[in-house]
């Protein structure tokens, strides 16, 4: 056998080891083993760095967040502070524009209201044919036909108030032995005429007139004024009517658009 200690070959007789004079029993004890099972102490330390890693990256990131959060807040102030002005601004647009939409549909309205209310003096064929009728005549008249024909195209007509233009409709009506240039707007029914009378040597009355004079074989037979019945005619004052109240609606929704940014809508902070 050897010695554990010096590895010197020893006898079975002998007491102790020849070399370092180790007692038997400790000269053939086993080698000592590791002293416990204790665990390295770097990695013991290993979850106390990890977590104060994991806390020092948890604070860096709130940090973070605060900072942005610190930043954001002044900069959504700043975007409020400048979107009033600009509410205020499409607020009082919206408000003027519908406000001047509005009293334009009701000015318009209230043209077709007195209009449609006027009372018509009645005439005759036999006063539309006098030579002096046209200087006497009443400012709104209403005269019904028997004889009626129609002429080709169309003519421009203004209407009375701040109605606009309208292409209007050209008729021959008779009035005895005479024929009256009549216009009357899109839409004329029935044969009555109700309107005014536009002298027949200005335009553009004279131009109609002086056609329809070379196109009849008795030119003297037509009347020299013309009988505008455009703003009398119930089909063209109910496309007025119609009209005013969409533009009043229209004017009406941006008026209230325009009162809700600039009143309404407000959020406390």
């Amino acid at each position: 056998m050897r010695c554990k200690n010096c590895h010197t070959v020893m006898m079975d007789t002998d007491l102790e080891c020849p070399s370092c004079h180790a007692s038997v029993a400790s000269a053939t004890a086993a080698a000592p083993g590791p002293v416990g099972s204790k665990p390295n102490g770097l990695l013991m330390l290993l979850p106390i760095f990890g977590g104060a890693l994991g806390g020092l990256a948890y604070a860096a990131l709130a940090d973070t967040e605060m900072g942005s959060t610190t930043v954001a807040a002044p900069a959504r102030a700043g975007q409020a502070s400048e979107s009033n002005p600009l509410r205020r601004i499409f607020g009082l647009l919206f408000t003027l524009g519908g406000g001047v939409i509005f009293v334009v549909a009701c000015v318009q309205f209230f043209d077709v209201w007195g209009i449609a209310r006027r009372e018509p003096k009645t005439v005759t064929a036999a006063e539309l044919c006098r030579k002096d009728f046209f200087e006497k005549a009443p400012g709104w008249i209403a005269y019904t036909f028997s004889e009626s024909k129609p002429i080709e195209g169309v003519v421009t007509r203004r209407r009375l108030g701040r109605g606009g233009e309208v292409q209007a409709r050209s008729l021959l009506v008779r009035a005895e032995d005479h024929w009256l240039v009549a216009t009357v707007a899109p839409g004329f029914e029935g044969n009555q005429l109700v309107g005014r009378l536009l002298p027949g040597d200005v335009p553009p009355s004279q131009s109609l007139i002086d056609r329809l004079r070379r196109q009849e074989a008795d030119p003297a037979a037509i009347l020299p004024f013309e009988f505008n019945a455009v703003d009398g005619t119930v089909a063209d004052q109910q496309l007025r009517y119609t009209a005013a109240g969409w533009t009043g609606g229209f004017g009406l929704v941006g008026l209230l658009i325009g009162l809700f940014l600039l009143c309404g809508g407000r959020r406390p902070a």
